[in-house]
């Protein structure tokens, strides 16, 4: 299995801490990643609210290229419909890659952030339909080298993209995919399957296995394992790592809620997000401790060999797999977090590089 590490640029809620200061402390754990022996560094794109501050994710990554050799550069993820010209995404990913001599990683998605879809002007209703021509810009573009579209959004006359991409992204696109529909789309495109662990891992599971099937149906080919994005805490004492998840995992949760609305009723009058209108729908009805506590439960924490053994329970219900892993989230301190991540990459990392990405019998440990 590869593990690699997924950047929350938020702020120590309620520490009042300075957006420099985050981003000094924020960027130093990103300076962990290669020498810990994580596999890749990723960052999420969002705007306008200090939930997650990375507006850019194609310049967070290419800030780490310079400080790097070895680990991918990923994107969890660039949401699609937010940019009024998807060309220059095209033109950015493949500056990153020569840049990096062909580490980066790009993974897309649609967004539901009401705040950024009206911060860009943009309406919600639009963002499938944006989201599609936008992608088959990119990809197209990624693929030979030019850009050229007229549809119903874009048009863009045929331009050479430079620097050249050089080799293909076929083996490094990944999707979001939170609802079940998302799922025929991520295997429609050939990419890889990324989720997060919102919603129970058993319930998660139907939507990979009807991505893996719709893949299988689409492509002719087996699909990649997937890439499954979980946030962690680790420490030696259990107590501790139990009272910290609750605390900043809790935390970080009811930032997603506000930031996204996740349990208001906006989504009703918009078809295109039928899903997430039914999902606010049991989220008011559970209210939003409920529905905290169950996010958290979707995590995991502990001790390293409790880690393990979820890890391994995970990937006995979401089958053939890759990790992503969050440490630094919630207001959680940033000393704190390094320790987290300095624990699992000395006693967790070895031994679930050494596990297949398919769910076969965890290894013993040393």
């Amino acid at each position: 299995m590869k593990v690699g590490m997924l950047s929350v640029f938020q702020a120590e809620l309620n520490q009042n801490l300075s957006d420099l200061e985050v981003y000094k402390k924020q960027l130093a754990i990103c300076d962990l990643v290669e020498p810990l022996g994580y596999d890749s560094i990723w960052a999420a794109e969002h705007h306008f609210t200090d939930y997650t501050m990375c507006p850019s994710v194609t310049e967070l990554l290419a800030y780490m290229a310079g400080r790097t050799e070895r680990i991918g550069l990923g994107t969890a993820v660039l949401i699609l419909p937010w940019h009024k010209d998807p060309g220059r995404i095209a033109a950015e990913m493949a500056m990153l890659d020569n840049m990096s001599d062909g580490r980066a990683l790009m993974g897309f998605g649609r967004g539901i952030g009401r705040v950024e879809y009206d911060g860009f002007g943009i309406p919600m209703e639009e963002s499938r339909d944006r989201f599609d021509e936008s992608a088959e810009i990119i990809l197209q573009g990624l693929e030979t080298g030019f850009i050229e579209y007229d549809g119903k959004f874009f048009q863009q006359e045929r331009r050479e993209l430079r620097p050249r991409p050089f080799k293909s992204f076929k083996d490094r696109l990944y999707m979001a995919c939170q609802s079940p529909d998302s799922a025929d789309v991520v295997a429609d495109l050939g990419a890889t399957m990324m989720i997060f662990a919102i919603s129970p891992w058993k319930s998660r599971a139907k939507d990979v296995e009807r991505y893996r099937a719709r893949f299988r149906k689409v492509q002719a080919a087996e699909p990649p394992p997937i890439l499954a994005n979980i946030f962690c805490v680790c420490d030696e004492d259990e107590a501790r790592a139990e009272e910290m998840a609750m605390k900043y995992m809790h935390d970080y949760w009811i930032s997603a809620l506000d930031h996204y609305e996740m349990d208001g009723t906006h989504f009703a009058d918009k078809k295109v997000y039928n899903f997430y209108a039914q999902s606010a729908e049991i989220m008011r009805d559970r209210g939003r401790e409920s529905v905290t506590e169950l996010f958290t439960n979707n995590q995991v924490h502990g001790a390293p060999e409790q880690i393990l053994d979820k890890i391994h329970w995970i990937r006995e219900q979401a089958g053939p797999m890759n990790l992503n892993v969050s440490f630094s989230f919630g207001g959680m301190p940033f000393d704190y977090a390094e320790q987290s991540m300095r624990l699992f990459a000395e006693k967790v990392l070895p031994e679930v590089h050494e596990w297949s990405c398919a769910p076969e019998e965890k290894k013993a440990s040393a």
